[in-house]
């Protein structure tokens, strides 16, 4: 009897005091505990347990209210700020286009140092080659040296004419042997090579002293160039004009300052000449030109000077 009385006096309670959550709880046979934010049921074969937390309820929606406040508080400094959203996006689009303008010169001054670097390494190329070339051309070493140059011979290549002249008698003409090329000096492109006999080399690029001749006579006093050059004394041997074959060049050459030469010798050529007995004005009668020259070869001195054909070549890359 007690107990059905304490039973119904606890349903009694139950039904008349709040609870502080929304959600209903169905009881079945026996309460065992009351807590004041948890209500848990037992039963005598199984237990339901329900938990209702109030406090982080209360939690979650102070949060959720004060996000919904802050998002009004930013809108309304946002509203009264008087800022363009329109503007605010126009900058946005015009500093993106200035980070692409920035990557695209990046990327082009990029590309630039790469050519850069190419080009760098093709002039140190040509640098290399052109050190070697200079190196070739001033090899003090080298016995045997191609060069070219003008020479100067003191005979001309004669050019024999006929032409007519008027004769004593009235009406009548003489037929007159003429040299249309007269002269002493002829000029001759030529090209050889000179074999070096004699390195004076040294001998140049030391200092010279004056030596006393006499008592009031004395030989000038020779100072060192600042750089040291090559000298030397060599053969001569080449060919000239447009015969190659017939117009030879031989003689003793110099070699000063790296590069040029100076030489003297005598011209070998074929010439055309007159005949024995015919000389410049002489009077043909039947003759003709073939019958009163013929081919001879003549020994005519000459002077030369000339540059080094490895120097040439290196001026002209």
């Amino acid at each position: 009897m007690r107990h059905r009385l304490l039973l119904f006096v606890l349903l009694l309670m139950a039904a008349v005091v709040p609870l502080h959550s929304q959600d209903t709880v169905r009881l079945r046979d026996t309460v065992v505990l009351f807590r004041t934010d948890t209500v848990v049921l037992h039963r005598t074969d199984t237990v339901v347990k329900r938990v209702v937390d109030s406090a982080m309820l209360r939690h979650v929606q102070e949060r959720e209210a004060l996000m919904a406040e802050k998002e009004k508080f930013y809108k309304e400094i946002f509203t009264k700020s008087g800022v363009d959203q329109n503007k605010i996006e126009a900058d946005r689009d015009h500093y993106r286009y200035l980070v692409d303008s920035l990557n695209r010169l990046v990327r082009e001054a990029e590309l630039e140092n790469v050519r850069k670097d190419e080009a760098n390494k093709y002039l140190m190329q040509r640098a290399k080659d052109a050190e070697a070339r200079v190196a070739e051309a001033t090899n003090r070493k080298k016995k045997v040296r191609a060069i070219q140059g003008i020479a100067m011979r003191f005979y001309r290549t004669p050019n024999w004419e006929v032409r007519l002249q008027p004769a004593e008698e009235a009406g009548t003409y003489n037929k007159v042997l003429r040299n249309r090329n007269a002269g002493n000096i002829e000029f001759d492109f030529v090209t050889g090579a000179s074999v070096m006999l004699w390195d004076l080399t040294q001998y140049f690029n030391k200092d010279h002293k004056s030596v006393k001749i006499g008592e009031n006579l004395k030989t000038p006093e020779l100072r060192k160039f600042d750089q040291d050059f090559a000298y030397d004394i060599g053969i001569y041997v080449g060919f000239g004009g447009s015969n190659l074959f017939k117009n030879f060049y031989v003689g003793p050459s110099f070699r000063f300052v790296d590069f040029f030469y100076f030489t003297v010798g005598v011209n070998i050529a074929e010439y055309n000449v007159l005949v024995s007995g015919y000389d410049e004005g002489s009077i043909l009668k039947s003759e003709t030109i073939d019958d009163v020259t013929a081919k001879s070869w003549l020994l005519k001195p000459f002077l030369a000077l000339s540059i080094d054909l490895d120097f040439l070549s290196y001026i002209k890359k």
